[in-house]
């Protein structure tokens, strides 16, 4: 008995430890990142402290720009873990982007379709609508990976493509869900009963509580469930998954819905939350492609996707206010997320060769 409670410490404690590197290492390497964009502002024979002083502190001043920063950083939790999701059973979806739109589109659709329901039955018709339109648009990838066996980074990338025809075609003037209104490409606002109360008067909305739930049920998913252990297992040896009996195609199938349907949640709350319809502006606003990014900074762990989420948006509101008050450009944090991404891949690089390497050595 005793031996099992030390065993469950010890469990208990691993586990803490984890957490804690998960919320420090996307602090770290922005660190690094930050100190390399200072050598650059220095030698474009600029002064570095007051450009850092708007980037890293001023954000912190005002309700206004903090406010900004949660805003920003809501859709890039979304993205990220669904991103997480899908790396951790080690397919790569980097359609994120895609079943975003799908998700918004549905949540729109059904939203201005259906404007005689009453708010607490539209509301989450809404949501669920954009969460199977994420899923089910990911699930063509799935799909061709987990019974075709084909790559899902070529189906994954092209599936955003086609997601963006239909959007286009949807709301373009013409469309089936264009605008009546003189403006084109959009659709009609959805009703103001089902929007997401904005606080303290900014943009800032309650979809950061929805945002903070799906943190917690990815976390309780991957380290609390069979579904999240198989997860875990096919992403780190699928040989020795199915050789344990896990059916492989259905975990990857389950990865790919999951994830699909966190970023089409990502869409519906961005609908409801921030433009109140579906408008061609989503398909610039790159929150699918950035949360990959979000997900390998954060290691793949959910807490760390809520750290690495803050500092990408932090990083955002900061450039702008540092471009605003000084005369340092707003490409070099363009340098820095660059930096982010190239210590992120490197660090992902030597964790696969140094397990390579062990796994050779043992053989030998």
């Amino acid at each position: 008995m005793a031996d099992q409670i030390g065993e469950g410490s010890t469990a208990v404690a691993a586990r803490g430890m984890a957490l804690v590197v998960a919320v420090l290492r996307p602090v770290l390497v922005v660190a690094a990142a930050l100190i390399v964009g200072m050598v650059i502002i220095v030698a474009t024979h600029q002064n570095p402290f007051p450009a850092y002083e708007n980037l890293l502190i001023e954000p912190f001043r005002s309700w206004d720009s903090f406010s900004s920063v949660l805003f920003y950083a809501i859709p890039l939790v979304f993205t990220g873990l669904a991103a997480t999701v899908a790396f951790r059973a080690g397919v790569f979806n980097i359609g994120g982007e895609g079943q975003l739109q799908m998700g918004a589109l549905a949540t729109t659709w059904v939203a201005v379709s259906w404007t005689t329901l009453p708010a607490i039955v539209l509301a989450p018709i809404s949501i669920v609508a954009a969460i199977v339109a994420g899923a089910l648009f990911a699930a063509i990838a799935g799909w061709i990976r987990a019974y075709l066996g084909a790559t899902e980074l070529v189906s994954t990338i092209m599936l955003n493509y086609i997601a963006a025809d239909i959007a286009t075609y949807y709301v373009t003037p013409g469309g089936p869900l264009a605008t009546t209104s003189a403006v084109g490409g959009s659709t009609n606002p959805v009703p103001n009963a089902i929007t997401f109360p904005t606080i303290g008067g900014s943009q800032f909305h309650w979809g950061f509580v929805v945002a903070l739930i799906a943190v917690v049920a990815i976390f309780t998913l991957i380290y609390r469930t069979p579904l999240g252990y198989e997860l875990r297992m096919v992403g780190h040896n699928p040989a020795f998954a199915r050789f344990g009996g896990v059916a492989t195609a259905r975990v990857i199938m389950s990865a790919f819905l999951i994830s699909g349907g966190l970023a089409g949640l990502a869409g519906a709350v961005q609908v409801l939350g921030f433009l109140h319809e579906y408008s061609l502006n989503f398909l610039t606003a790159g929150w699918g492609f950035t949360g990959v990014t979000v997900a390998l900074l954060a290691r793949l762990e959910p807490i760390g996707v809520l750290v690495a989420a803050f500092l990408y948006a932090l990083l955002e509101e900061g450039a702008q206010l540092m471009e605003n008050n000084t005369s340092v450009d707003h490409n070099v944090i363009t340098v820095v997320q660059g930096l982010i991404i190239l210590l992120v891949t490197v660090q992902i690089g030597f964790s696969f060769w140094r397990k390579r390497r062990g796994a050779q050595l043992a053989t030998a």
